[in-house]
């Protein structure tokens, strides 16, 4: 397969370098961070995984594929990117797992993660990117075994919009009253392949909280911020890797529940004023599926998904939704747009910036269609 040169030794670099492995490429690890250079050679040597990983930013020269994998924010990332655009060859693939933002000729290459869960891949083409580059990419992401789906590289993805409001409705059943190992046995019994906080744990908290800090000048002033994953972070409560994030890790073996997460968690309600409540499980699996189809609903409206149906491939393979049900938008028509309709304007009683009904499914509500058949000009309809 080549040489292979991946440059950020994080959660996302360590995963995208052990699927190239297996799948026949000689992978060269780089840290452009000394220090994270050495924690993860001790991390990895405990872990007993055959990596080494090399300080600074890597050279591509002579790499058939080059992957930079930082969790730092853009304008951290840029300097990177630019040194690797300027040495790598000009027949080689230059992939970013970062998805927008990006110039030239680097692809967006987001593998999800957990690896042995997710098989999403979201493929982001520049702006000069050429097309034997981005048949390549999709090639690379079908010998390593992912789904891929195109994305755009000017605004946020299908698979990011899903997360993000996972994240935000998740957190805010947080501050409201739900305990985090509840509200991840609860997605669990709905069919779900991991709770959200677990999930978090394996990926690593750091990926999102740079993607928080990168919104801080777009996000929305009407919608509520919740600081508690910020705090986390900010305390050392990485994930698995660090051995604590909401659970703990004891020898680095299996999730242990932590008190001091819910500690925690009541402390930043507390700072909000916010008089934590009960939900039961039945409650915190409804809100956090109608948070994912009324986000649908809104890249249906502005263009973002062509179609229900790409959505509902990024749900299944990209977040670990329940694949008995067919996917988030699936699972909207079978309980109907008008019951949907109905319970997202009982939500935006509490909160009308989050939850107030999008038009695609007030409109299936009133004329009896699906979101599956729904179209932004109302024309062609059906299946």
């Amino acid at each position: 397969m080549g040489r292979a040169l991946i440059v950020g030794a994080g959660p996302a670099g360590v995963t995208a370098a052990q699927l190239l492995m297996r799948a026949g490429y000689d992978v060269a690890l780089a840290e452009p961070d000394a220090d994270t250079a050495r924690r993860m050679r001790d991390m990895l040597a405990q872990a007993g995984l055959d990596l080494s990983v090399t300080d600074g930013p890597g050279d591509p020269a002579g790499a058939a594929l080059t992957i930079e994998a930082l969790e730092d924010e853009p304008e951290q990332r840029a300097p990177v990117l630019a040194h690797l655009a300027g040495r790598c060859p000009a027949e080689g693939l230059l992939l970013s797992t970062a998805l927008s933002g990006l110039s030239g000729r680097i692809i967006g290459f987001r593998l999800y993660t957990p690896a042995h869960l997710r098989k999403l891949v979201e493929i982001a083409p520049g702006p000069d990117a050429a097309e034997v580059q981005i048949a390549a990419a999709f090639a690379l992401a079908g010998a390593l075994g992912r789904h891929a789906v195109r994305a755009p590289h000017d605004r946020p993805s299908i698979g990011t919009r899903l997360m993000r409001r996972l994240y935000e409705a998740a957190d805010t059943l947080l501050i409201e009253g739900a305990i985090p190992h509840e509200l991840d046995e609860a997605m669990v019994g709905f069919g779900w392949d991991i709770g959200v906080y677990e999930a978090q744990d394996l990926i690593g908290l750091a990926i999102a909280y740079a993607d928080r800090k990168a919104q801080a000048e777009t996000r929305d002033p009407n919608r509520r911020y919740i600081p508690i994953q910020d705090r986390m972070v900010e305390e050392g409560r990485l994930g698995k890797a660090a051995g604590v994030g909401w659970y703990r890790y004891p020898g680095g073996g299996g999730a242990v529940i932590d008190p001091l997460v819910e500690d925690l968690v009541r402390e930043e309600a507390w700072f909000a004023g916010v008089t934590p409540r009960a939900f039961t499980a039945a409650e915190l699996q409804q809100r956090l599926v109608l948070a994912l189809i009324h986000e649908g609903a809104l890249m249906l409206a502005d263009g973002t998904a062509v179609s229900a149906r790409d959505i509902d491939t990024v749900s299944l393979a990209g977040l670990g939704f329940p694949a008995r049900l067919g996917g988030v938008m699936a699972w909207a028509d079978a309980r109907g747009a008008v019951w949907v309709a109905d319970a997202l304007a009982r939500l935006a009683i509490e909160d009308a910036a989050v939850w107030t009904p999008p038009d695609p499914i007030l409109e299936c509500a009133a004329d009896g269609t699906r979101l599956a058949e729904w179209t932004a000009d109302g024309s062609d309809k059906g299946d």
